[in-house]
């Protein structure tokens, strides 16, 4: 059964009016799976006979339970009496006739209770029996309705139908479930990094706070390998960066990078492969010295651009140091002109991206902020152009106002990528986030969503590309979005992903917009 077949019953069914046949074998997988309510005519005739006496039944129970009130307001009378002084100057004749009343009066009440609780629950059986027969429209010689369980599936399928609807229908349930448990995997592991990480980090980098401790724990749980072994790495190398002069974010966002840049000739993490992070902090010191004597990059900024210039590392063993000077002069934000640097297109088609997109933001009323730097940067490496992104876009940054003030930067991360539309992007974002609103409930509203942002790109992009191979999926190294960073300055400014990790980091432009300090309530996702 395919998935257009499986919308366009589901849709008729919730219509009420079905004009689709589909196979026996296909209504009883559908049956037997839970998505929708059989019927036979003759068992529905009798159900219909049901629910016809519940208004009947209903009159009667609230007539036996009001008799009932009265009959044990009787009793209760009656079983005052037998303590009063007057009950024992009676004979003891009399007496015994009484306690024998109270006593069959008590029988006859709880079985008269009894009654009245078994005609509760089949009152109640019969308002859910009514509730599935309501929703029943005939289909041959049955009658059929969605379940809870369809109710969901439809509307999964209307979102996802422009890139599903060939696919088979237990294969979209399958890719439905192996994306949740993928998210609810990282949310689960990213728990535990946070807790064991807590205590360390904050002895490292005492201007850390618990979005970055979040932060960093998603970006952990999404590396493949021994949690154990990548944690002591990650330590590991928040060590070597101590010296350092930047920020404590931006050391953290360094140590981040450097735990995921494996040794060339083992794709596992082991404490025997921690040997290279000496090599890798050597490295991240000459790139950190050189971008802030000859590029004029912050002190407190550099070692996370040159953290994100090192992940760019060439084939030859070069770092990609004069495209990020030569973006530098096209940009004041450091962090772009860095994600810039390592993707390895001809500069001159990179940065007439980059201009596309400064102007197209500009004419929707966007002035020149790093919001706008870094939602061009990333849109830019993506491979798109505005032409293609322009209504997509608009409908995730609508879609997200009831949670960010200022959400370019995040919503550009998910228009970026290419194989899922506005709609699906936006019911994703939805999902992280309410996994993630159980395990971290101290965050805020846009501090989540930041984190659901991160979790979900990268996790659907493997799915799809199983799913559509002829896809035109980018090849997208650098993500960012906004996080809190440490008070160097008097506001927060936005954070880059590197390797599907979110930083925050110093800004090198005024007039920034971040969600976490300008995160406001609404209501739910958009679209």
């Amino acid at each position: 059964m395919r998935c257009s077949d499986a919308r366009t019953f589901f849709s008729q069914v919730a219509g009420k009016s079905i004009s689709t046949q589909i196979s026996p074998a296909d209504l009883n997988y559908l049956s037997t799976s839970g998505y929708v309510t059989v019927m036979q005519k003759g068992d529905y005739d009798q159900a219909q006979a049901d629910v016809a006496t519940l208004a009947q039944m209903n009159q009667n129970l609230q007539n036996e339970m009001m008799a009932d009130r009265v009959a044990r307001d009787a009793l209760g009378q009656d079983e005052k009496k037998t303590h009063s002084i007057l009950f024992h100057l009676k004979s003891g004749e009399e007496r015994q006739a009484e306690l024998q009343k109270v006593q069959q009066d008590s029988q006859e009440l709880l079985k008269d209770e009894t009654e009245i609780t078994a005609t509760d629950s089949r009152i109640k059986q019969l308002i859910l029996q009514k509730s599935t027969i309501d929703r029943m429209v005939a289909y041959y010689d049955q009658y059929v309705s969605l379940t809870g369980l369809g109710v969901i599936a439809l509307g999964d399928l209307n979102i996802r139908n422009y890139r599903v609807m060939d696919n088979e229908f237990p294969n979209f349930i399958a890719e439905m479930k192996n994306t949740m448990a993928e998210l609810r995997t990282i949310a689960d592991q990213a728990s535990s990094y946070e807790s064991g990480l807590k205590k360390n980090v904050f002895q490292k980098v005492p201007q850390a706070d618990f979005t970055q401790l979040w932060n960093v724990a998603v970006g952990l749980a999404k590396l493949q390998g021994d949690p154990n072994q990548i944690a002591q790495r990650f330590l590991l190398a928040l060590d070597v960066l101590h010296h350092f002069k930047s920020t404590g974010d931006n050391k953290i966002m360094a140590a981040e990078i450097m735990t995921s840049l494996r040794p060339t000739n083992n794709s596992s993490f082991s404490t025997d492969n921690n040997s290279d992070l000496q090599s890798l902090s050597q490295s991240l010191k000459g790139l950190d010295d050189q971008l802030r004597h000859h590029a004029h990059v912050p002190k407190q900024l550099a070692a996370g651009v040159a953290a994100t210039i090192m992940y760019g590392r060439r084939f030859d063993g070069s770092f990609p140091t004069d495209r990020f000077i030569e973006f530098s002069k096209m940009t004041k934000s450091f962090e772009s002109a860095a994600i810039l640097s390592v993707l390895n297109v001809p500069t001159d088609q990179l940065a007439a991206r980059f201009q596309s997109y400064r102007n197209m933001f500009s004419t929707w009323g966007f002035r020149q902020s790093e919001d706008t730097e870094l939602a061009s940067a990333y849109l830019s490496i993506s491979g798109l152009g505005p032409d293609d992104v322009r209504t997509k876009l608009s409908i995730v940054v609508d879609g997200m106002r009831s949670y960010l003030e200022y959400p370019l930067v995040a919503a550009a991360i998910l228009t970026s990528i290419p194989t899922l539309e506005a709609n699906e992007l936006l019911d994703l974002a939805e999902r992280a986030y309410s996994l993630l609103a159980t395990i971290a409930p101290g965050l805020e509203r846009s501090e989540l969503l930041s984190l659901s942002v991160r979790m979900i790109h990268g996790v659907k992009n493997e799915l799809v590309k199983k799913l559509d191979p002829t896809a035109n999926l980018a090849n997208t190294p650098i993500q960012f979005t906004h996080a809190p960073i440490s008070p160097f300055f008097l506001w927060h400014a936005p954070l880059i992903i590197v390797h599907g990790s979110y930083y925050s980091t110093f800004s090198g432009i005024g007039g920034v917009h971040p969600p976490h300090v300008h995160g406001y309530g609404g209501g739910g996702f958009g679209g």
